[in-house]
Parts: structure tokens; C-alpha cells; sequence
């Protein structure tokens, strides 16, 4: 580890925004430690990897295994004594029409967008400081307030991301964990596997946005809900 460089734990960073975000944070000098899942390195992480060499960390992260998630933060632990930002970004989208609604999709969507992150920051909880930035990628489709598509298929994510949000803010007002900066953030529609061709934003675009909010964010928005460009969503 290259301790004179400051340090972000990025996960799901083998394609679409984690990917973009991976790249940019190099570009931007930083250290980076990207997660994956087990035995899955993208041809484009890899070279990443191949490119920017001991600045990038490839470690394998599975956030729907507790065993895998407490074996990464003790490795980490172990590695580093602070980090500057951690963006939870990892996350599956399980998609089913109201109808066809069953048990598996919604459990699927709250362990991965919602428990795995939830155990993460926990297991991480030693390397959070006063200037520790935690960043939940969330979703429009997140806010009560505007319910965006609410009668297509994305239910069980759209309320796993709500859950999310509601972690993010009782973290922001934990005693033990506000002194470090808490966010949730929407990117928007993005050309991603999980957006797809229609959206009109790139992921070199969104991810250059994010890091811009994120470099600029202050105590004060601890707790808050944006989107990629730092405007407040409503709940």
C-alpha cells in the first residue's frame, strides 16, 4: 500500500460505473482498491490493473456472503490506518412485474443493495475518520416523493435503495459513526448494462460528476440524498 497517496475502497468496479469511477479516481492520482466478485475480473479492470500497476488493488468482495465481506475488512484493517472515501456501488437490480412478485427477487435486491453494504461499512468501521467520505450509490426510483416508475418492474429495487437511503442518514446521526460524512447519490440514467443504449448520460460523463460532488462534499451534507451533480433529491 502506498501510504502517501490518498486511499478509496471502490466496489463493483469490474464494469459500468464502478469501472468509469475506477478510472477516473487513477487518473485523479489516487489510490484505488477495487472489489469484484470472486474469479469475475473484467477484461477492462484488468487493464486498469495492467496500466496504473501498485496504485490499483484488485480484491475479491462477494456482498452477498458475510464470511467474504468479514474476511475483506480484516484485510483491510490489517493494510490500511485510514481511508478517504468508500463508495458502496456494488448492487443487482432483480426485476419483476407486480403479478409475478416472489420472495426470492425482493431478498436478492435487500442483501445485495442493502445488507452487504450495511456489514461493509461496519466491518470498516476503524478506517472511518472526521474526513471519511461514505458514498451509497442509490437511484431516482429511491424517492417516495417523485416515485418514478412505479408501474413498471423495478418494486423490489426501488424499496431495497429506500432502505438504503434510511441507512445512510441513521449512520450520518450515529454516535459512533458522525464524524464521518455520509451520502446517498443518484447517477442518473446511465449507458450501462443495467441502464442500457437509451440512457442518455455516459459513464465517463457521470463518473467525472460524482467525483467533482464527492471531492466538494462538507459536514453539513452528511446525511443527504443527491444526485451525481450535488442537487438535493427529495425523499
Amino acid at each position: 500500500m502506498n501510504k502517501s497517496k490518498q486511499t478509496i475502497i471502490l466496489t463493483g468496479a469490474s464494469r459500468g460505473i464502478g469501472l468509469g469511477l475506477c478510472q477516473h479516481y487513477l487518473q485523479s492520482g489516487w489510490q484505488v482498491i477495487a472489489t469484484h466478485r470472486p474469479a469475475s475480473i473484467s477484461s477492462g479492470l484488468q487493464a486498469l490493473k495492467d496500466q496504473h500497476g501498485e496504485d490499483l488493488w484488485l480484491a475479491e468482495l462477494d456482498l452477498c456472503n458475510e464470511q467474504s465481506i468479514h474476511k475483506f475488512a480484516v484485510e483491510m484493517t490489517s493494510q490500511l490506518t485510514q481511508l478517504a472515501v468508500l463508495i458502496n456501488n456494488a448492487g443487482v437490480s432483480v426485476n419483476v412485474n407486480f403479478g409475478d412478485w416472489e420472495q426470492a427477487s425482493f431478498l436478492s435486491n435487500f442483501n445485495a443493495n442493502l445488507v452487504g453494504p450495511a456489514l461493509l461499512i461496519q466491518g470498516l468501521y476503524p478506517l472511518l475518520s472526521e474526513t471519511t467520505k461514505v458514498i451509497q450509490i442509490s437511484t431516482g426510483l429511491a424517492s417516495i416523493q417523485e416515485n418514478i416508475g412505479a408501474d413498471g418492474p423495478f418494486d423490489a429495487y426501488a424499496v431495497s435503495k429506500v432502505a438504503l437511503n434510511l441507512l445512510t442518514v441513521r449512520l450520518a446521526n450515529r454516535e459512533q459513526t458522525k464524524k464521518s460524512i455520509f451520502c446517498a447519490m443518484s447517477p442518473g440514467w446511465v449507458k450501462t448494462d443495467m441502464g442500457g443504449e437509451q440512457a442518455p448520460t455516459s459513464v465517463t460523463e457521470v463518473s467525472k460528476q460524482i467525483y467533482t460532488t464527492v471531492e466538494k462534499l462538507t459536514t453539513a451534507q452528511s446525511g443527504t440524498y443527491l444526485d451525481s451533480t450535488g442537487q438535493v433529491i427529495p425523499w
